[in-house]
């Protein structure tokens, strides 16, 4: 996806595909547009070439692991283990094991299982995924205060991996790097509940561990694939951030350590992501720092160029994924029960909630395109007004019409997925969903007619059981992230131009599902400041759903997804 070539420019224009005039100490190029200068001291093994490789997407280890975690998840089924043994069971068979596999993930997960049951009990690993379960398990048991508070088990965990990160041998096991990431999931989800910003001290120490260990002291397929979890979260947070991707990313993106593991559509996603979190830092940079009128008219056209040819990217992605990845369309009323809330009576199903949010992610960066194209273009209309040509300077003037047909197609996508994570719930998540009858979800299994919607490999390693129940467990989760995505975007869209597109009732339709998923998941209404919240607030369902949505991000920068 990302073409190094042979030509000497700097590594940042390199990766922005475009020609560098190799001026030093830092190119002509990169001082226009106000970016960090990559430089030109890169090793010769560095010049890797992205392409696609979907047709790669299990190898036999690949395989090995996933047999691993379905005999570890069926072992979970049958064990019936003490307090907090029930949690760390419950925590691996929904969240861990259920609805993944190495063919869509980046493979966190599936490191994590056979590493955490071959620690001896009270390592770093072993403490901080009890800290972890226990935490999910409160909150599914409806414990008011799970994640609102450190306890005794997450700083037993703290004060068991600082003894290990001080042991050699210990700091360069996998497990380490493991554990360190865990605490840095308890993190988001204890900042989500806390509604303040998450800290990144466990994502940063986890990236000084791969970086500082030698070749020899992890092997190397477990480090690539730690590699490409990270890579996701960086690339991931540059875009919320609206920051370039920071070096040790590029790093990760350049390593030939990565590439010891076939691509898969998830990490072929992470590299074309890399190229729109950079396109729209250099897009938000110009427009809050201001540049000259001169120099605005070639970034202007050179933005809506670089965001075609990225969107082009990202359509050929969708057309190279495996068929069984692909959405069935569902009508309310026909195929599916009609309490389930729909947009538009449609819903989209998928074959696992991991999928689901990778085509959420894919739509969010089209989207993030079509915003710069249409930003790019109300500059340019500014520009007109100015005295400039925009027939002349600005090209196809179809770009505007084209940009607002992608946007509300996009969002109306991401509506449809909606009641695929979410059901027909209403209530607070509790341990007895997982056997209510009155819970209904909506299923590729049955057409209206009662014949099997004939979809090949849709259910490999998962029962239709097991498929409700990891859409039980993770579904809120999951939806929680778009739809404050989309709240978030409209809350910052201060010129009304992603809101002016949305069709009548979106945006109340939107607001109306974050506030249902506040419910299942008992997400806080308000922050220690409640004079904030009730100048922000105003009183009306949309201004909660939108301030709640803008706190829940400040936890959520480091967390996957959209």
């Amino acid at each position: 996806m990302v073409n190094h070539g042979r030509s000497g420019g700097c590594v940042t224009c390199k990766q922005r595909r475009v020609k560098c005039d190799e001026a030093k100490p830092d190119c002509r190029a990169c001082q226009r547009l106000k970016l960090r200068c990559g430089g030109y001291n890169r090793p010769k093994d560095a010049k890797l070439k992205f392409k696609d490789q979907n047709h790669r997407f299990c190898t036999n280890i690949n395989q090995d692991v996933n047999s691993h975690s379905r005999e570890i998840v069926r072992a979970l089924t049958l064990r019936r283990l003490p307090e907090p043994d029930t949690a760390v069971q419950f925590y691996l068979g929904h969240y861990a094991s259920m609805g993944r596999d190495m063919k869509s993930t980046r493979g966190f997960f599936e490191l994590l299982l056979p590493a955490y049951f071959s620690e001896p009990e009270g390592s770093a690993l072993s403490l901080a995924v009890s800290a972890l379960a226990s935490e999910v398990l409160s909150m599914w048991r409806q414990d008011a205060s799970s994640f609102r508070s450190p306890r005794n088990s997450y700083s037993r965990a703290i004060t068991r991996l600082q003894n290990a990160l001080q042991d050699p041998i210990e700091r360069g096991k996998p497990a380490t790097v493991l554990a360190v990431l865990t605490l840095q999931i308890y993190e988001n989800a204890s900042a989500i509940y806390d509604l303040r910003r998450v800290s990144s001290t466990h994502h940063n120490g986890a990236a000084s561990l791969l970086s500082s260990l030698a070749p020899n002291n992890m092997d190397r397929m477990v480090r690539a694939y730690l590699r490409k979890f990270m890579l996701h979260t960086e690339v991931s947070t540059a875009i919320r951030q609206q920051k370039p991707l920071e070096s040790i990313a590029y790093s990760w993106i350049r390593s030939k350590d990565t590439m010891v593991v076939p691509e898969n559509p998830s990490s072929a996603l992470d590299a074309i992501g890399a190229s729109v979190a950079e396109l729209q830092a250099s897009y938000m940079q110009f427009v809050t720092q201001g540049g000259s009128r001169t120099s605005l008219t070639c970034v202007v056209k050179e933005w809506i160029a670089n965001a075609k040819r990225v969107d082009a990217q990202l359509l050929a992605w969708a057309e190279n994924v495996p068929d069984y990845w692909r959405p069935v369309r569902l009508i309310s009323g026909r195929d599916i029960d009609s309490s389930i809330p729909t947009y538009q009576s449609i819903c989209e199903v998928y074959p696992s909630c991991q999928i689901a949010s990778i085509w959420n992610l894919w739509r969010f960066q089209r989207l993030l395109l079509a915003k710069i194209t249409l930003g790019s273009l109300n500059v340019s209309s500014d520009l007109g007004r100015l005295g400039f040509a925009y027939g002349q300077s600005f090209g196809d003037p179809t770009d505007f019409v084209n940009s607002q047909q992608r946007l509300q197609e996009v969002v109306d996508s991401v509506c449809y997925s909606i009641p695929f994570y979410l059901g027909n719930r209403t209530s607070r998540s509790s341990l007895t969903d997982f056997t209510d009858p009155t819970i209904l979800l909506p299923s590729h299994d049955l057409l209206t007619d009662g014949t099997r919607l004939d979809r090949d490999r849709l259910d490999a390693g998962i029962s239709r059981d097991d498929h409700r129940r990891h859409v039980i467990a993770q579904g809120p989760w999951r939806a929680m992230h778009p739809l404050s995505r989309l709240l978030t975007l409209c809350s910052e869209d201060h010129s009304k131009m992603i809101t002016s597109l949305l069709r009548p009732g979106q945006r109340e339709w939107i607001c109306n599902q974050f506030l249902r998923v506040a419910t299942l998941l008992y997400l806080p209404s308000e922050s220690g400041n409640d004079m904030e919240r009730s100048e922000s607030m105003g009183g009306s369902a949309d201004a909660q759903a939108e301030y709640l949505a803008k706190e829940i991000r400040k936890g959520a920068m480091l967390m996957t997804g959209p």
